[in-house]
């Protein structure tokens, strides 16, 4: 079996679209060219260009139609193009769109002749370079183009298979495709050579399509930018960028969390958990308006707290959040002094500018400096994408890419999740080519484009969360067949059975009751239904070592994991993500039947991680409300009184007293504890605490010596501090 690598796979794969697009097909009865006679001519003009490539600054070069740049430079070959001779020093080769910083040499090949080589000019239309060769290549001939030679007409490419150079001879593409727009041409490889039936060069193209009779005659009379001409552009598109595409601080709040393992303390993509500053990009969309380049999920964005936009001279200038898009991985913020040199949008159809040459800022932040490589780009294949939309295939991907003009056509976005069904990471694609020509829209009219879930809040508000009204126990294999769900749960990789629901909570309203299975969740704006996957508590599977407790070194009591299942979890924070007031129904399986609910995104009631707390500093301890799950671990009811130890301090009163992180103090010298708030009523200005204690079952009474708050007494506070607590204890 024949096969083919490097552009030659290209070239089939071309013709085989054209093929498969074809409106009519001429019959095989037409004249034939003779194929040996048409590889004899152009022989001489046919040349391979070799791309000695490079790292730099430890990046590898980009992987370029067929050829991975880490490979090459491994492999210690350079990376080869056809190239046709166009004139004694002229060449005219397959446009690679690398930043020259990664090509160390670029050389010409004929046979065993080999000569220096530069990029001369580059083609507007046409997804071709001309090279400028340091000297003719002495056995080589140019072809030389007639436009009005007669046909029949043979289709010339020159590539790579079977690890051979070979020319390949095919006649004059017979196929028509005729698009939704009328545009009429004949499908062709990407890049070939047109001749007569004697080997005559006609025209070429070099964008896989034969339109009319626009292909006839010489590349050198292609609509050209010169060599000069490029580097000058490059320069104002530096100019031009370095005032509207900037560097943006964002500094968080360090967040608000008490509960060890939780959701949102995982991060694997740097786009939540304990971060507290970023550096990112903006585009200055007005002189007072920048759209800031952060796909933040909203717990994140809870916490930011200042924005700082750094312009050429590296003053900051203070910025205002304004609202996170809906759709897409950014946000606008607000100046609050106006900069000069917005960004000016292009609104051309994306549609029409296949192979068009475009100028590339990559520009990008690392640490807190702002760094840009500025080259010119292309895209060869367009693609349907979200909601019909057409953008550039990833093939092409660049960073910002501009007009000849300096208008900015395509800048680097995620289309933004509105949930995520699980805690372990997707595979993220890399930043999508957005065309401007969608975003202007969103930015004319931001209001009806954010969203309202997604904004900084305070620190109360931080660990807000939604909630069902339900306790979750993860399925597994057995629990799905058992439960003849297999089928629903990908056996039982997916879905929870309700374990419990809490009275008088969204699911208790609506009938569901333990023993239902939730399978998923249907948003009516989202086409993928949310698949439930539980997160692991710290001790699913087994019990929170309490008869070990006293064992754990004070060091360590504060890395202790809760011994219920936290509230927050991925189900919880995908309900959150949604949105409070965001309609969804739940699908439910009971009873061999399918049951679809409707819900509402509502708040849960004040749970652990945000429940009031009060920290006693003389004590060393802090406690929380109970809040209702820790209330339902502990089975006891609203009216029980108690506060629960949160943290203790290593070395303090409390830590002597062996009081433990998640047992509960239900009285303070016999009077019982109703919140936080009657907790430091009772403690304060107490010489002495007898203090009542719960571990699960078993309470027990603990006496402390508090240091006298008197300037007389103060001596005495090292003794007292030192003195062992007494402690009974009961069932």
């Amino acid at each position: 079996m024949r096969r083919f690598t490097g552009i030659s796979v290209l070239c089939v794969l071309a013709w085989t679209v054209s093929a498969r697009g074809t409106a009519t097909t001429q019959p095989d009865s037409e004249a034939k060219v003779d194929q040996h006679a048409v590889a004899a001519a152009v022989a001489a003009g046919l040349v391979r260009v070799e791309y000695t490539l490079q790292f730099d600054k430890g990046e590898v070069p980009p992987s370029r139609w067929g050829n991975d740049g880490a490979t090459v430079i491994r492999d210690e070959r350079p990376m080869e193009y056809p190239g046709f001779l166009l004139s004694a020093t002229q060449v005219l080769t397959v446009d690679t769109v690398l930043h020259p910083r990664f090509v160390k040499k670029t050389e010409v090949r004929f046979g065993q002749q080999v000569v220096g080589a530069k990029p001369m000019a580059y083609s507007r239309w046409q997804y071709g370079t001309i090279l400028q060769l340091d000297a003719p290549l002495k056995d080589a001939r140019p072809l030389s183009f007639d436009p009005n030679a007669a046909g029949p007409y043979a289709v010339v490419t020159y590539g790579l298979g079977n690890a051979q150079w070979g020319i390949s001879v095919e006649n004059f593409p017979s196929s028509l495709v005729v698009t939704e727009k009328q545009e009429e041409y004949s499908g062709a490889p990407w890049y070939c050579l047109v001749t007569d039936g004697g080997g005559k060069p006609v025209g070429m193209t070099m964008n896989g399509r034969f339109a009319g009779d626009s292909w006839k005659g010489s590349p050198l009379d292609w609509p050209v930018i010169s060599a000069g001409e490029m580097a000058e552009g490059l320069a104002r598109l530096e100019r031009k960028t370095d005032e509207g595409i900037l560097r943006v601080s964002l500094n968080f709040r360090s967040p608000n969390k008490a509960a060890k393992f939780s959701f949102r303390d995982y991060n694997p993509e740097g786009r939540g958990g304990g971060e507290t500053e970023r550096n990112v990009l903006g585009v200055l969309v007005s002189p007072n308006r920048i759209l800031v380049l952060a796909d933040l999920k909203s717990n994140m964005t809870s916490r930011l707290e200042q924005i700082q936009v750094y312009p050429p001279d590296g003053k900051p200038v203070s910025a205002k959040f304004a609202g996170t898009l809906t759709d897409y991985g950014a946000f606008l913020a607000d100046l609050e002094r106006p900069l000069p040199g917005p960004i000016e949008f292009s609104q051309e159809d994306i549609s029409n500018q296949r192979c068009r040459l475009l100028m590339n800022a990559n520009i990008r932040v690392l640490g807190e400096k702002r760094f840009g490589y500025y080259s010119h780009a292309r895209f060869y294949v367009l693609e349907l994408g979200w909601k019909r939309r057409v953008f550039p295939d990833h093939s092409s991907r660049t960073s910002f890419a501009f007009t000849e003009g300096g208008q900015l056509l395509l800048l680097p976005l995620q289309r933004r999740d509105k949930i995520e069904a699980e805690e372990t990471p997707r595979a993220r694609a890399e930043d999508d080519m957005v065309p401007v020509a969608y975003i202007k829209p969103v930015l004319d009219d931001p209001v009806a484009n954010f969203d309202s879930s997604n904004v900084p809040v305070t620190e109360a508000q931080e660990n807000r969360l939604a909630w069902m009204g339900v306790e979750l126990q993860p399925l597994d294999r057995d629990l799905a067949r058992s439960n003849k769900v297999s089928d629903q749960t990908k056996d039982g990789k997916t879905g929870a059975i309700v374990s419990y629901v809490y009275p008088d909570s969204p699911a208790a309203r609506v009938g569901i009751e333990p023993g239902f299975i939730l399978l998923r969740l249907h948003v009516a704006d989202q086409p993928v239904p949310l698949e439930v996957k539980l997160d692991e508590s710290p001790f699913a599977g087994g019990q929170f070592p309490w008869d070990k407790l006293d064992e754990v070194p004070e060091q360590y009591l504060s890395q202790i994991p809760a011994p219920w299942p936290p509230a927050e979890s991925n189900f919880t924070r995908a309900l959150t993500e949604l949105g409070f007031g965001k309609k969804y129904q739940a699908e439910f399986y009971h009873d061999g039947q399918i049951i679809l609910k409707d819900f509402e995104v509502v708040e849960s009631p004040p749970h652990f991680d945000a429940a009031p707390r009060y920290k006693s500093k003389e004590l060393g301890v802090t406690v929380r409300d109970l809040t209702y799950e820790v209330r339902r671990f502990y089975q006891r009811s609203p009216q029980d009184p108690g506060v629960i130890v949160s943290k203790v301090e290593p070395g303090s009163k409390a830590a002597v007293s062996k009081i433990m992180p998640y047992e509960i103090i239900t009285h303070v010298n016999d009077q019982p504890v109703a919140d936080v708030k009657d907790f430091e009523k009772l403690i304060a200005g107490q010489s002495e605490l007898r203090l009542e204690v719960k571990r699960m079952s078993r309470g027990r009474v603990v006496k402390v010596k508090l240091a006298p708050t008197t300037q007389s007494t103060l001596g005495a506070k090292s003794q007292s501090a030192s003195a062992p607590a007494k402690s009974t204890v009961t069932e």
